[in-house]
């Protein structure tokens, strides 16, 4: 089985394609806005450290409209802010570098001195550079607009650091005007080099979990739940770190497909037939054209057969017991126990004897390999119990970020930055 190995480089990549998904409006906003955000970092001389987190406050600025799933109108600047530093200060390893965020549209005010609200000016500055630039906008032509803008938003000295930058550095235009991604390459490339650990990485990709889940706490169980059955199985199966890591990682993933699919269908409150199921089951294709370019093949096979059964009777591909890997059969049994374990919008949670039963009835009948059920059957007690464990921090997180959300979202101080 491959490496599961991963670095900056890989989850920046893997980040830009789930928020191209999250906010199409126009493609890689966010990384269009995190490569400015580095050139301008690295020419004013910024510290290193605070310079990669920049760019990633750049690339999830907009991410907390997401999990509030329409709640927030994207013209209240205010909850827009308060949403995305909530959600990136509890659910990301940004923590309390995320900021900010809190002055992301904010109005510009000459007596405040302070890093945070410099930088959330800074962001909102590139933000609207970016649009500018994605509409095709001349530089002379981004510049008069930038000086003559009403809104009162921007740093008159950043604006100027901004056009020197723009025109000193005639690539930066050129690279994003050219559409051929060589953007990316070079903020991948930084961030890379930014010395991120494995946790930190892996942190990233249970955010955006978090992100396009939040709003349905019994998605996100299946998730949590699901990849912490697929590790345990993978270590009673003796496999190797490399592969148990493998396993895991694509247990994250395996549903990011759903990032596509209406909430009128993931929600729905009775079983879907027709083309909703057939929607619904589109998922695991989904998933693979996401993960594709980012993770390693391995990785993105596991996670795009968790539907794949023994006697072929699975889905999309219809593969056979002969093509499939240990881990795509260990994702298999892990999304079933997951599934019959946690409460659905149409199912309550199965208790353990019915959960077996029908485990077993699926491994007697040639779906699921038997070996790996009883693994799980053997072992129930231990391996739910840090199922719930995670489920019910993962839950926590949410409740602590939606009751600050709250707070600042009717806080009077907040709101003198914004009128």
């Amino acid at each position: 089985m491959e490496s599961y190995y991963y670095n900056g480089s890989t989850i920046l990549k893997y980040l830009r394609k789930v928020l191209n998904e999250i906010n199409p409006e126009y493609l890689d906003s966010g990384i269009r806005s995190g490569f400015i955000m580095k050139r301008f970092a690295t020419k004013y001389n910024f510290n290193q450290e605070a310079t990669a987190k920049l760019v990633l406050l750049c690339m999830l600025k907009d991410i907390g409209c997401y999990y509030q799933d329409g709640i927030i109108p994207k013209d209240d600047a205010i909850l827009t802010s308060a949403s995305s530093y909530t959600f990136l200060k509890h659910c990301s390893p940004l923590g309390d570098a995320a900021k900010p965020l809190l002055f992301y549209n904010a109005k510009y005010r000459a007596d405040i001195n302070s890093d945070d609200y410099y930088c959330g000016l800074l962001i909102t500055l590139i933000d609207k550079v970016v649009k500018y630039v994605y509409e095709e906008y001349t530089l002379d032509e981004i510049e008069n607009m930038l000086k003559n803008d009403e809104s009162g938003r921007f740093n008159p000295d950043q604006i100027k650091k901004m056009i020197k930058l723009l025109r000193q550095e005639e690539d930066i235009l050129e690279k994003l005007n050219q559409r051929n991604s060589l953007f990316v390459h070079e903020t991948c490339a930084f961030i890379q080099h930014a010395n991120y650990t494995d946790d930190e990485l892996l942190s990233y990709i249970d955010m955006t979990n978090y992100a396009f889940e939040f709003h349905n706490h019994e998605t996100l169980a299946h998730t949590v739940t699901t990849a912490i059955i697929a590790k345990e199985l993978a270590k009673l199966s003796r496999l190797s770190e490399s592969q148990i890591q493998c396993i895991y990682l694509a247990a994250l993933v395996h549903d990011i497909g759903k990032i596509r699919i209406p909430v009128s269908i993931l929600c729905c409150p009775s079983r879907l037939e027709g083309e909703a199921l057939k929607e619904m089951q589109n998922h695991v294709v989904y998933t693979k054209e996401i993960l594709e370019g980012s993770f390693s093949y391995k990785i993105v096979e596991i996670a795009a057969n968790h539907h794949e059964k023994l006697d072929g009777s699975g889905y999309p591909r219809g593969l056979m017991a002969i093509d499939l890997s240990i881990g795509d059969k260990i994702i298999a049994v892990s999304d079933i126990a997951s599934a019959l374990y946690c409460k659905r919008s149409y199912k309550k949670s199965l208790s353990e004897d019915e959960i077996i039963s029908i485990l077993e009835k699926d491994a007697k009948n040639n779906k699921i390999d038997q070996r790996i059920v009883n693994h799980f059957v053997d072992n129930f007690d231990s391996i739910m119990a840090l199922a719930k464990e995670k489920e019910e921090h993962v839950l926590k997180i949410y409740e602590d970020m939606k009751e600050e959300f709250e707070v600042l979202s009717t806080s009077s101080q907040l709101k003198e930055f914004f009128i």
